[in-house]
């Protein structure tokens, strides 16, 4: 066995001692498949199956090593326990043998199990052959129709794993796609967004609309192929010149949401470009309020940018599309670049993002609300806001310098 494999099959590696384990247990899934191509994770997630007691354990092994413990599914008994940097499911083996838990998986790469007490491998799909030729094979097609989700989950690791998907399973993959609307769309967007957070993965997701899968949800994606196409060039072009454009683009929207900057320029190829029907497309899906609203600026700032096909944007429009865009502004170049804008025509805006100091993409304030009101007696309403941004704009636009300038501006347009 290779030397990159000890991390995930060696006990000494895991969170607990293999004594706190029951006999038989076994390693499955993800981390046996990864371990045996030498896949190299960011959290180790441990999957075992056993043939009892797999809820009653993981709750002894929470306690003992003061970890956190999830009952995930009482009725068919799978737990998790949660340590340091470790995740590790429990699950009771289907029908109580190993042998039929293996063959109700998904795909054969899915379905190597590993033996930690006799350091053995139990392979009776042939998975470790997959692994070799590099293919994602279902086990039988009534698998896949057993939970739809699994169609899509294809597409998402052959993307991970830069994996090509089986000829048999590809159609069945297309002739159980309308099963995927069965399914809760909350699963659908968590496979979807794993897509769309891996790099390279554009083709997938393309052959994943073409092959039915997620072209309810996106009916007019094919419009926007073009540009979804060139999204990872154009982010490899922009952090050649503006590495920090890219360090922003990689980061996620928040430490909550496992969406990163790029892939929501990526969904918004997906979209309709009418921002009104893309809305309803996101809110579909059950996207969130911080991503439904990300998108949507992205798309109106599109839209701005074709001004720049005639004209140049006022300070006024650049002071607005900053505003709306914010953080997502790296978001919106590589998105125009993949439709076709040239770089040079966005520098004059990207060198006004990157220097903090700018009026323009950085403005700071000349005073407060509190202050304006306390200078002309004024009460809270929403004609504050309305005051202090036209004394913004006037700053942009040079009327105003100065924090009197500021207040006899304000005078006057009362």
């Amino acid at each position: 066995m290779p030397e990159a494999l000890a991390d995930v099959f060696s006990p000494a590696s895991w969170p607990f001692e293999l004594s706190d384990l029951p006999q038989p247990a076994y390693l499955v899934g993800g981390a046996v498949r990864d371990g045996l191509i030498g896949r190299t994770v960011t959290v180790l997630d441990l999957d075992f199956v056993l043939l009892q007691d797999a809820v009653k354990t993981a709750r002894t092994l929470a306690q003992y090593y003061d970890a956190g413990f999830v009952l995930l599914d009482a009725q068919r008994q799978i737990a998790r326990v949660v340590f340091d940097q470790v995740t590790v499911d429990f699950a009771q083996a289907q029908g109580n043998s190993l042998e039929q838990d293996l063959r109700r998986r998904d795909f054969t790469i899915n379905a190597i199990a590993f033996d930690p007490f006799t350091q053995t491998f139990i392979d009776l799909n042939n998975g470790q052959e997959d692994l070799q030729r590099r293919l994602i094979k279902m086990i039988s097609p009534e698998n896949l129709q057993d939970d739809p989700l699994r169609l899509l989950r294809g597409y998402r690791q052959a993307a991970q794993l830069e994996f090509e998907i089986e000829g048999q399973t590809q159609a069945a993959i297309q002739e159980f796609a309308p099963l995927l609307s069965r399914v809760a769309v909350e699963r659908i967007r968590t496979e979807l967004v794993y897509l769309l957070n891996t790099e390279n993965a554009i083709p997938l997701i393309q052959q994943a609309w073409e092959t039915g899968l997620i072209s309810p949800w996106f009916k007019s994606a094919n419009q926007q192929f073009q540009r979804l196409s060139q999204i990872d060039v154009s982010a490899i072009k922009l952090a050649e010149i503006y590495p920090q454009l890219w360090v922003e683009l990689s980061q996620e929207l928040r430490d909550t949401l496992k969406i990163s900057r790029l892939s929501i320029a990526k969904l918004t190829c997906l979209l309709n470009q009418n921002t009104s029907l893309a809305e309803a497309e996101l809110l579909q899906l059950k996207f969130s309020k911080i991503e439904l609203k990300s998108a949507l600026a992205i798309l109106k700032g599109l839209s701005q940018l074709e001004l720049l096909k005639t004209r140049d944007l006022s300070l006024r429009e650049q002071y607005f599309l900053f505003q709306e865009l914010g953080l997502l502004f790296p978001a919106l170049i590589v998105s125009a670049i993949a439709d076709g804008f040239s770089l040079e025509s966005l520098s004059p805006l990207i060198n006004r993002y990157l220097n903090p100091t700018d009026p323009i993409a950085h403005p700071k304030l000349l005073l407060t609300g509190n202050e304006l009101m306390e200078a002309l007696n004024l009460r809270q309403s929403p004609k504050i806001g309305q005051l202090l941004l036209e004394i913004q704009l006037g700053q942009i636009e040079g009327k105003i310098t100065t924090l009197e300038e500021a207040i006899a501006y304000a005078q006057k347009l009362l």
